[in-house]
C-alpha cells in the first residue's frame, strides 16, 4: 500500500478585488508596524508627565524603535527566506500585537524604552515580508505592481498620519491605549493572513545557512545609522559621538558590501542594484521570487 502525499496549490488570485481579505491583512501589518514609528511623538509631553522622563529619555522611547526595526531588517528578511515568510509574519504579529498589551504594565521610562525597542524587533519581523507576500497573491506582473503600489500608500499614510492619530486619541483617552489598539489590529491581520496567503512550501526555502557575518555588518552598519540620526538632534551634527557613529555606520556598510560580494551564499544579492529587472519565474541560479522580495522588499 502507498502513501500519496498531497501538496495544496499555491492561492493566486485574478483581481484585486477576488484578493481583498489577504491584500487587506497584509496592507493593515504594514500600516501598523509604519504609524508605530510616528504614533507616540505627539503623546510625549503626556508620557513625559506621567513617567517623570527626561527629554532624553523621551526622545528614546521614538529612537528605541527605530534603531531596532531599522537595524533588523535585513537580517528577518533572511531568515524569513530560510524559515517562511508566512510563518515569520504571522510569530512577528503574534509577538507585536501580545507586546503592545505589555504597556498596561509600564511604570517607568525604562521600561517603555525597553518595550518599544522589542516592538521595534517584532516590526522588522513583518515590514519586509508583508511587501514580499504581496508576490505570492498574483501570478500576473501588473497586478502585482498595483497591489504593491496600494501596500505602499496605504504604509507611508500610517507612517505620515501616525502625529494626527495619535492627538485626535489622546484627546479622549490615556496614552497606554495608543499602543493597546495594536493588539486588535495584528489580530485581525493575523486572520487574513491564515485565511487568505498560501502557506509556506518547502521547496521555495532558502536551504543556504544563514550568513551570520553579513547579518551582524548590517544591523551594526543600519543600527549605526538610526542612531547616527537621534545622536544628530540630541547632540548635534558635527559632535563626536555623531561623527563616530556616521563613521562606524559607513565602515560597517563598506565591510559589508565587500563580504556579500565574496559571499556564494549572500543575505543580499548585490547583483540585483545592476539588473533591469526581477523575472517572475526565473531559474534557481538567478534570483528567485521566493528569496529575493523577503531579504530586499525593506
Amino acid at each position: 500500500m502507498t502513501t500519496t502525499t498531497l501538496h495544496s496549490p499555491a492561492r493566486v488570485y485574478p483581481s484585486l478585488r477576488a484578493a481583498w481579505i489577504p491584500l487587506a491583512a497584509l496592507c493593515l501589518a504594514f500600516f501598523v508596524e509604519m504609524v508605530d514609528n510616528t504614533l507616540l511623538s505627539i503623546a510625549l509631553p503626556t508620557i513625559g508627565r506621567d513617567l517623570g522622563s527626561g527629554t532624553t529619555a523621551l526622545q528614546w522611547v521614538t529612537g528605541a524603535y527605530s534603531l531596532t526595526f531599522g537595524g533588523l531588517l535585513l537580517t528577518a528578511g533572511s531568515m524569513a527566506d530560510r524559515f517562511g515568510r508566512r510563518r515569520v509574519l504571522l510569530i512577528g504579529l503574534g509577538v507585536f500585537g501580545s507586546l503592545s498589551l505589555c504597556v498596561v504594565l509600564v511604570t517607568t521610562a525604562g521600561e517603555l524604552i525597553a518595550l518599544r525597542a522589542a516592538l521595534g524587533i517584532a516590526a522588522a519581523a513583518m515590514a519586509p515580508i508583508t511587501n514580499s507576500l504581496v508576490f505570492r497573491l498574483f501570478d500576473d506582473k501588473a497586478l502585482r505592481m498595483r497591489a504593491m503600489t496600494v501596500m505602499i500608500v496605504v504604509g507611508m499614510s500610517g507612517f505620515v498620519l501616525g502625529p494626527l492619530l495619535g492627538g485626535t486619541a489622546l484627546a479622549h483617552v490615556r496614552w497606554e491605549w495608543l499602543l493597546v489598539v495594536n493588539a486588535p489590529i495584528a489580530l485581525i491581520a493575523c486572520v487574513g493572513v491564515r485565511l487568505g496567503v498560501a502557506a509556506d512550501r518547502t521547496e521555495d526555502l532558502t536551504k543556504d545557512a544563514l550568513d551570520v557575518p553579513g547579518a551582524v555588518l548590517s544591523v551594526t552598519a543600519i543600527g549605526l545609522a538610526c542612531y547616527s540620526l537621534t545622536s544628530g538632534v540630541e547632540h548635534g551634527w558635527l559632535s563626536t559621538i555623531t561623527l563616530v557613529s556616521i563613521g562606524g555606520a559607513v565602515a560597517a556598510a563598506i565591510a559589508f558590501v565587500l563580504h556579500e560580494r565574496r559571499n556564494a551564499a549572500p543575505m543580499l544579492d548585490l547583483g540585483l542594484f545592476t539588473s533591469g529587472t526581477v523575472r517572475g519565474q526565473p531559474s534557481r541560479r538567478s534570483v528567485r521570487p521566493s528569496r529575493w522580495p523577503a531579504s530586499c522588499s525593506a
